[in-house]
C-alpha cells in the first residue's frame, strides 16, 4: 500500500514537473498576454486575431529538435495565412465560400501524403477556416495579419525555449521509453504467476511491445534528424547518442525475454522458483523505473540502494535454489539469470557516466544510426486514385463539409454554427473504429464540460471570476492534449462557454448551439465512413503476409552468418516490429468494424502471437552471439523459411515424421533446440494462416 501510494505521488509530481503541463503553461501564458494586452489597450481587434492565431497554431507545435521545429514554424505560419486570408475574402459570398472550404477541405486532408507533422498542419488549416467562419472579421487583411502576428509570437516564445533547452523534449522521451520498458517487463514477470491466464497475459504483452516501439520511434525522430546533436564534436549529443544506443540494446534484452511460459509453469511447479523469477524481473523493472531521477538530473545519481538491494537479493535466494532442482530446470533459471543480468549491466552503462559512452563503443560494430530514421517523403501522384486511403479520406471530408455547408442553410443564422465544421475537422479519421472513439470522445467531454460551465456560471456571476477560471480551464486543455483527449474536450468545453458567455451573454444560446452542431458533427462523421470506406477487417490477410515476411527477413539476417553485420540484423529486427505494430493496429480497428463479427478475430490473434513469438526468439538467437550452419541445419531452416514465406507451400508433413529424430539430435545444443521452437511457430502460423 505505501509503495502504490508512493508511486501516485510520484506520478502527480511527474505530471507537474514534466513536459505536458510546462508546456501547456507556457502556452496558455503565451496565448493569454497578447489578448489581455490588446484588450487593455483597447483594440479588441487585435486581441482576438492575436489570441486566436497563437491559440491555433500552439497545436502544430509538437516535441522536436531545433531545426525540424523552425520549419514547421515557416509552413505553419504559411499555410495559416493563406487560408485565413483567402476564407475571409469569400465570407460574404456563401456559395463561392462554400466552394473554396470545401476544395480546401479535400486539399489539407491530402497532405497526410507527407508525413504525420504535414499532415496535423494541414488538418489545423482546416480548423483555421471554421474559427475565420465563426468570427466573421469585419476587416480581412487586417484580421489576417492579427492573425499572422499571433502565430509569430507564439513560435517565437517556442522557439527560444528550444534553443535555450535544445535536448529537453529528447530527455522526455527517453524517460517515457524507459517507464514504458519498465511497463514491459512487470507484464513479462506477471507469466510467472500460475493464477494469471496467459491468453490475457500475452495481449498485454503484445500492447506494451508496441508502446515501447513507439516510444522508441520518437526518439529516433528526434535525434536523428538533429544535426547539433549528431554532430560528433557535441559532447551532449553523443551522450544522447550513446544513450539511445542503451536503449536499443535494451530493448532487444527485453525482446528476448521470451519462454514457452506454459511449458515454464509445468516444469516448475512443485518448486518455489517461480514466484523468485517473478520478483527478481519485478524489480528489475522498478530499477528501469529508477532511472528517472537520473535522465532528470542533470548530474547523474547514484543507483537507489533500495532498488539495487531487494535485485541482488532476490537473485542470491534464486541462486540458492538451483542445487535442489533438476538438470532442466537448472538450465532455464540459469537462462533467466542471464538475460536480467545483462539487462542490470545495461542500466548500470546508462548510470555510470565515466564509462558510457567507452563502453558502448567498444568490442561492436558502430551503429549506423541514419538507416534507422523511417522517411516522410512521399509521392503526391501516388495517392491520386481510389486505392489510396489518404485520397478516399480526403474526398469524404470534402463531401462532410459540402453536406455541412447545404445542411447549415436550412437553419436559422448561427454565429456558432462553425462548431459543426470544427467537430468534423476534430472527429472525422480515415478509420471507422478512431472515428467511432473520437465520437464517443468528444461527446462525453463536451456533455461533461457543459454541466461543470453552466454549475460555474450558476454559482458565480462575477466575468472576471470567469474568465480567470476559463483561463485554467484552457491550461487544462494543453496539459491534457497529447494524454488523454476527452479530458481535454473537458476542460475546453467550459473555458469557450465562460469567455463566450462573459462577452455576449445568452448562455442558453451558447450550450444550446454547443450540444447541438456538435451532436451534428459527430453524426455526419460517422454515416461518412460508409463513404469510400477504410475497412481493416479486409487487409488484415495482407497484413499477417507482411508481418510474416518482415519477421523472415528478420530470421535470415540475424539467425545466419552473414557479412551484413548488425546494423543490417537491428534494422531488419525493427521493421519487423513496425508491422507487427501495423498488423496489431488493424486487428485493434478491425474488432471495433460493424462487420467484425464475421471476422475470425481470435485466430488474426493466434497468428499475430505467433509472429511476436518468432521474432522474440530470433533476437533471443541473435543477442546470443550463435549463428546458424545452413549446411549442417539445412533441414530445418529450410523448413521455417518455407513456413514463415507464407506465399510458398511447406512440406511440414513430410517433416513430422522425422521430428523425433531431429528432437533427439538436437540434443542439448541451445541453437538447434531454438530453432526448433521457430520451426513449431512457424508451422503454426503456416497452418492457421491458410485456414483463416
Amino acid at each position: 500500500m505505501i509503495t502504490k501510494g508512493k508511486r501516485v505521488i510520484s506520478s502527480i509530481t511527474y505530471f507537474f514537473l514534466g513536459e505536458y503541463f510546462s508546456d501547456a503553461l507556457r502556452t496558455t501564458l503565451t496565448v493569454i498576454i497578447p489578448i489581455i494586452f490588446f484588450f487593455y489597450l483597447g483594440n479588441r481587434e487585435a486581441a482576438t486575431g492575436i489570441g486566436v492565431g497563437a491559440l491555433l497554431i500552439s497545436l502544430t507545435d509538437l516535441p522536436d529538435n531545433r531545426f525540424n521545429k523552425f520549419r514547421t514554424a515557416l509552413l505553419s505560419l504559411a499555410f495559416f495565412s493563406f487560408t485565413t486570408f483567402l476564407v475571409s475574402q469569400v465570407l460574404d459570398y456563401p456559395i463561392f465560400k462554400a466552394l473554396v472550404i470545401t476544395f480546401l477541405a479535400f486539399a489539407f486532408s491530402l497532405l497526410s501524403v507527407y508525413g504525420q507533422k504535414i499532415g496535423l498542419i494541414g488538418t489545423m488549416s482546416l480548423i483555421v477556416c471554421a474559427f475565420v467562419m465563426g468570427l466573421h472579421p469585419p476587416r480581412p487583411i487586417y484580421f489576417s495579419g492579427y492573425m499572422l502576428l499571433g502565430g509569430i509570437w507564439y513560435y517565437m516564445i517556442s522557439l527560444i525555449q528550444t534553443f535555450i533547452r535544445p535536448y529537453r523534449s529528447l530527455n522526455h522521451a527517453i524517460f517515457e521509453c524507459l517507464m514504458a520498458s519498465a511497463e514491459f517487463l512487470k507484464a513479462k514477470a506477471k507469466n510467472y504467476d500460475p493464477s494469471i491466464p496467459l491468453d490475457h497475459q500475452q495481449k498485454e504483452i503484445i500492447k506494451l511491445h508496441i508502446r515501447v516501439n513507439q516510444k522508441h520511434e520518437l526518439i529516433r525522430n528526434l535525434l536523428l534528424t538533429d544535426r547539433y546533436a549528431m554532430d560528433p564534436g557535441n559532447s551532449k549529443g553523443q551522450i544522447l547518442l550513446a544513450r539511445a544506443g542503451f536503449l536499443i540494446d535494451l530493448y532487444e534484452q527485453l525482446n528476448a525475454v521470451h519462454f514457452d511460459y506454459e511449458n515454464v509453469r509445468q516444469t516448475l511447479a512443485g518448486t518455489d522458483v517461480l514466484p523468485l523469477i517473478a520478483s527478481l524481473i519485478a524489480e528489475l523493472a522498478e530499477e528501469i523505473e529508477a532511472l528517472e531521477q537520473h535522465i532528470r538530473s542533470k548530474n547523474n545519481r547514484p543507483s537507489s540502494s533500495t532498488e539495487v538491494s531487494r535485485f541482488l537479493e532476490s537473485r542470491i535466494l534464486l541462486i540458492q535454489k538451483i542445487p535442489a532442482l533438476t538438470e532442466i530446470q537448472t538450465e532455464f533459471v540459469k537462462n533467466v539469470l542471464a538475460n536480467v543480468d545483462e539487462i542490470s549491466n545495461i542500466i548500470a552503462s546508462i548510470r555510470n557516466k565515466q564509462t558510457f559512452i567507452a563502453h558502448h563503443k567498444a568490442g561492436r560494430e558502430k551503429i549506423a544510426f541514419p538507416r534507422f530514421l523511417s522517411s516522410d517523403r512521399f509521392a503526391l501522384s501516388d495517392h491520386l486514385t481510389l486505392k489510396s486511403p489518404i485520397f478516399r479520406f480526403s474526398l469524404r471530408m470534402a463531401i462532410c463539409f459540402l453536406f455541412g455547408f447545404i445542411l447549415i442553410s436550412q437553419f436559422q443564422d448561427s454565429k456558432y454554427s462553425y462548431w459543426l465544421f470544427l467537430t468534423l475537422v476534430i472527429v472525422a479519421r480515415p478509420k471507422f473504429s478512431i472515428t467511432w472513439k473520437r465520437n464517443f470522445q468528444r461527446l462525453k467531454g463536451s456533455l461533461g464540460g457543459i454541466v461543470i460551465g453552466l454549475v460555474l456560471v450558476y454559482i458565480i456571476k462575477s466575468p472576471a471570476v470567469l474568465l480567470c477560471i476559463s483561463e485554467i480551464c484552457l491550461l487544462g486543455f494543453y496539459a491534457f492534449n497529447r494524454i488523454n483527449y476527452t479530458i481535454s474536450v473537458l476542460f475546453i468545453t467550459p473555458a469557450v462557454i465562460l469567455t463566450l458567455g462573459s462577452y455576449h451573454g445568452h448562455f442558453d444560446h451558447i450550450v444550446h448551439d454547443r450540444i447541438l452542431y456538435t451532436a451534428i458533427g459527430c453524426a455526419i462523421a460517422i454515416m461518412a465512413t460508409y463513404l469510400f470506406p477504410i475497412w481493416d477487417s479486409k487487409n488484415l490477410h495482407q497484413k499477417i503476409k507482411e508481418a510474416a515476411d518482415a519477421s523472415l527477413k528478420y530470421f535470415m539476417i540475424a539467425t545466419t552468418e552473414s557479412n551484413q553485420g548488425e546494423n543490417a540484423a537491428r534494422l531488419a529486427r525493427k521493421n519487423a516490429n513496425l508491422s507487427l505494430s501495423s498488423l496489431s493496429e488493424s486487428i485493434e480497428s478491425a474488432s471495433q468494424e460493424p462487420q467484425q463479427a464475421s471476422t475470425d478475430l481470435k485466430n488474426f490473434y493466434e497468428l499475430q502471437v505467433i509472429i511476436y513469438k518468432v521474432n522474440a526468439m530470433v533476437t533471443s538467437i541473435f543477442l546470443s552471439g550463435e549463428r546458424v550452419n545452413q549446411d549442417i541445419n539445412n533441414q530445418v531452416f529450410n523448413e521455417i523459411y518455407f513456413n514463415l514465406n507464407l506465399s510458398l507451400e511447406s512440406s511440414t508433413n513430410r517433416l513430422e515424421s522425422n521430428q523425433q529424430s531431429i528432437g533427439e539430435a538436437a540434443g542439448n545444443n541451445a541453437l538447434y533446440q531454438k530453432l526448433l521452437i521457430i520451426l513449431s511457430l512457424s508451422a503454426n502460423l503456416n497452418e492457421r494462416y491458410k485456414i483463416s
